[in-house]
């Protein structure tokens, strides 16, 4: 990548050199004071001399620092295919504090008028970017300490595009025990590798030794392939070419059924089985193929759950055009047939391949995990921006059966009047109910102006129940969505907003609240347990952090937010 700041810097010295002192000493001087005006003269000389060397190191360390320090807006630009300028100005904007809620609404004009939506991807790749620098100076470090780091190394990892890339120069290398490559190094046999990769006749039978490693021809010719190997898969245009073939090969995803699942479906039928990793929720991945390129995002997710759980086994297929198309391409690049055919076999089997496997799965995965965020984030704001209703004393009831009906009742600002636990008679047998008659009673005691009531088990037979006992003729009811509601009554949040209270009636007072504010009540919830999202327990949980955040941000940006009833948890948000 271009040095933008290296000719600057270079331009910087040559000013310097030419208004440094030449003039010579004036010969006013009195007689005797010659010798001392010379010795000045031969001090400043070297103090010159001293700073300019002083500063050409400082250049050469710069140098050497920008070459591991590329520039973000250039690879932005090129992960999203957007105008360098602009990319500059989406990173100067972020730099400087900007919410993307305020560049969308405010300095439009300096990222082309781009959506919202569009903004959100380009954050996520810039801090994908980032995140891909960081790794590249930690990389570049662990190997200058561990003296693996070679200019041939240096150079393919400043020019990998993505972590995976990294990972296939950087693994050979990590580990505290040599790699073959290096082994064969020691053995001196790396000058006689390069001149046959490039043509030349080497004699095994003159290299080999006493040496356990050197003892035979075959040892000797092993340890030039592994070199010649190693050449060739970190060569920057081979690294460059596998790039470009990768994104036109049509790759095959191939799923089948694991051995040890088949063990464990033989197990006798009254054990309980848990239905999260029941194997027959995969019968349809058991035997299944699919080009790369179709395979959808929730097919992604349900494979790699599988996977996880050890059900499923998946393979990538790699097809012969890529090998082929590379090893042509290698063929052009040095002149040895033989010795590039051997290298480059050992490199793909051993090194290539996996990186391949590992690198599409990677794609389709980074892939299914936006489209998920997006439904949630889609779905979130939707469920965010639900009306509220302000002003009222609201009532929410969380019905059930065994454990009864859980009743709570809020002020207009959220505090909480009275809470209680009612056992109402759901079949209407009894015309008297005393579940009924206490409702009556708390309804009349706040003056409560509306029932919210959780849309969980029972919600149909408490709705019923309501209206048999005219409850809900006078007072409106409405239906209120629960999900995480009962997760976020036994949170460290709720115990902290309302210690020692039992976490059934807890959640009797987050449904009331859901429907005096919705946004300030579902912040609390851990995103994956709001219900309105693709696979959400399989997406990293900070990926849902950051989309909740994202959400609220861009939502209180619209709507505001109000200060008087806004929870502990809407203020702490960013």
């Amino acid at each position: 990548m271009d040095k933008p700041t290296r000719t600057t810097r270079k331009r910087k010295v040559e000013l310097s050199e030419d208004d440094s002192p030449k003039k010579k000493p004036k010969t006013t001087a009195k007689q005797g004071s010659t010798s001392k005006v010379n010795k000045v003269t031969k001090t400043n000389k070297e103090k010159i001399e001293v700073n300019k060397e002083f500063e050409t190191e400082n250049i050469n360390e710069d140098e050497d620092q920008n070459d591991c320090i590329w520039d973000e807006s250039e690879m932005l630009s090129h992960v999203e295919k957007i105008p360098y300028g602009l990319a500059k100005n989406f990173i100067g904007l972020l730099t400087e504090g900007c919410t993307l809620p305020f560049i969308a609404r405010y300095r439009k004009v300096a990222v082309n008028n781009l959506m919202p939506d569009r903004l959100q991807d380009l954050f996520e790749s810039y801090q994908n970017v980032v995140q891909l620098k960081k790794k590249v100076k930690t990389v570049l470090a662990t190997l200058k300490k561990s003296n693996k780091l070679t200019p041939e190394v240096e150079k393919s990892i400043l020019n990998a595009q993505n972590l995976s890339e990294i990972e296939l120069v950087y693994a050979p290398l990590k580990s505290h025990s040599l790699s073959l490559a290096e082994r064969a190094r020691k053995l001196g046999l790396e000058p006689h590798s390069i001149r046959a990769l490039n043509g030349e006749y080497v004699d095994m039978k003159m290299l080999c030794s006493s040496d356990d490693d050197l003892s035979s021809i075959d040892k000797v010719d092993a340890h030039i392939t592994h070199i010649i190997a190693d050449i060739i898969y970190k060569d920057t245009r081979v690294l460059e070419t596998m790039r470009s073939l990768k994104e036109e090969t049509r790759f095959i995803i191939q799923s089948s059924r694991t051995k040890s699942s088949t063990k464990e479906s033989k197990e006798p039928e009254n054990k309980k089985v848990d239905q999260k990793s029941n194997p027959e929720t995969y019968k349809i991945y058991f035997d299944w193929k699919c080009p790369s390129h179709f395979v959808k995002p929730h097919q992604t997710l349900a494979l790699n759950r599988g996977e996880d759980e050890k059900i499923l086994s998946v393979k990538v297929i790699v097809p012969d055009w890529f090998y082929n198309k590379l090893e042509k391409f290698c063929l052009s690049l040095w002149k040895s047939g033989h010795w590039v055919r051997k290298g480059l076999g050992d490199a793909y089997n051993r090194l290539i391949k996996p990186w391949l496997s590992r690198q599409v799965r990677n794609d389709l995965t980074i892939a299914a995990q936006k489209e998920a965020i997006k439904t949630f984030t889609a779905n979130l704001e939707k469920y965010l921006l639900t009306e509220p209703i302000k002003n009222r004393v609201i009532m929410g009831l969380d019905p059930g059966f065994k454990a009864g009906c859980k009743v709570g009742v809020i002020s207009p600002t959220g505090d909480k009047l009275e809470i209680c636990t009612l056992h109402p008679d759901l079949r209407c047998k009894n015309a008297n109910d005393p579940a009924a008659t206490q409702l009556k009673h708390l309804l009349r005691k706040h003056k409560v102006d509306l029932i919210g009531l959780g849309n969980g088990t029972a919600c149909r037979e408490t709705e019923s129940w309501l209206k048999n006992h005219q409850i809900s003729e006078d007072i409106p009811v409405i239906i209120v969505p629960e999900q995480g509601a009962s997760i976020y009554s036994v949170s460290k949040e709720a115990q902290k907003e309302h210690p020692n209270m039992d976490p059934n009636l807890i959640s009797a007072l987050s449904i009331a609240r859901r429907v005096l504010d919705p946004l300030g009540e579902l912040i609390k919830v851990e995103p994956k347990h709001l219900g309105v999202g693709l696979y959400q327990h399989d997406i990293p949980p900070k990926m849902l952090d950051s989309a909740l955040d994202c959400a609220v941000e861009k939502i209180v940006s619209l709507v505001g937010v109000d200060l008087n009833t806004a929870s502990q948890a809407m203020l702490r948000v960013k």
